[in-house]
């Protein structure tokens, strides 16, 4: 192996260490399994996953981006706490990005685009059916960044994109709470698709009702 090639494979396997610790660590806050507060030791971790400090300190910095810990003074990192209100804010600046979205994606999507929709919504169902809600809101979460996608908009990519983790969590963490049947979450979206499917130009106020819906079941 000369020394390029050497240097490329150790900075692969470096990469994937960063992206196990991640999404290790990604999907340990989102299932509340590390609850707000809780104080992440990179040493700690490290043992846990059998790696060096360099791939965790590396993660949690990807993690601090994602809103999902907060990294404070002599590398003391912590599960961040985040108010409803904050999420209802979220939820509102999520409501303009998508509307705008599919305000452009209804316009040119194809049945094909339509398809793969249909097939996350079963997806969500299934996982639904499973009480499997990690799973479920993965499905649900791709489900919207393709609506943004396909708008053509790289600047609607860019705002979207760090809201997904902080909903995620808010999703997973609160749906069971007020959804007993979490089937219902999955073939919610439903309107969306035959919105879509028809280039439907209400799709937009179809979408924004959706989102907004859990804030219904939530206010007293």
């Amino acid at each position: 192996m000369t020394a390029k090639s050497n240097f490329i494979h150790r900075k692969t396997k470096l990469s994937s260490l960063v992206d196990q610790v991640y999404e290790r660590l990604r999907a340990d806050i989102i299932s509340g399994e590390l609850p707000t507060g809780e104080k992440l030791v990179e040493l700690e971790i490290a043992t846990q996953m059998g790696t060096s400090q360099g791939p965790v300190r590396e993660a949690l910095q990807r993690l601090e981006r994602d809103g999902l810990v907060d990294r404070q003074a002599r590398s003391a990192t912590y599960v961040t706490d985040i108010s409803i209100n904050q999420i209802y804010e979220l939820f509102f600046i999520r409501n303009v990005i998508e509307g705008f979205a599919i305000s452009r994606t209804v316009q040119h999507i194809t049945h094909e685009q339509v398809d793969e929709l249909q097939s996350l919504v079963d997806k969500m169902a299934e996982a639904g059916r499973q009480n499997d809600m990690m799973t479920q809101s993965e499905f649900d979460m791709e489900f919207h960044r393709l609506i943004c996608e396909w708008s053509g908009s790289s600047a609607l990519m860019l705002a979207w994109s760090p809201l997904f983790s902080q909903i995620q969590r808010f999703v997973v963490q609160s749906h069971p709470k007020h959804y007993p049947d979490l089937v219902e979450v999955g073939t919610r979206h439903q309107p969306i698709v035959d919105a879509l499917r028809n280039h439907d130009e209400n799709a937009c106020d179809i979408l924004q009702k959706h989102i907004m819906l859990i804030w219904s079941e939530i206010s007293p």
